[in-house]
């Protein structure tokens, strides 16, 4: 049995990265957030736009070695910081482009 709080499905690479936000038809950027973490399943990012749980969001990510990724998905969780507030969001596609 696993007592370990961590219930994610795929191991995590820490991250520090610029996440363009998007809005629904992927043209304006809403904002700026910051990767933490990143894995196959979902990722972690800091930004100081406001989501609800459960909103679908698209942002754009450069990854060293995964390149420029277009990302859509969901809000699973929020959690409050100084200045800042941390999101976990669920991937529902994940998109390489052409840099």
């Amino acid at each position: 049995m696993n007592t370990s709080k961590d219930n994610r499905r795929a191991p995590r690479a820490r991250r520090d990265s610029v996440l363009e936000l998007h809005d629904e038809k992927g043209h304006l950027i809403i904002g700026i957030g910051r990767l933490v973490n990143f894995s196959a399943m979902g990722a972690c990012f800091a930004s100081t736009q406001v989501f609800k749980q459960g909103e679908r969001i698209h942002a754009q990510l450069r990854l060293l070695k995964e390149g420029r990724l277009n990302i859509s998905g969901h809000i699973v969780w929020m959690r409050r910081k100084t200045n800042t507030l941390l999101y976990g969001i669920e991937f529902d596609s994940i998109r390489r482009t052409r840099s």
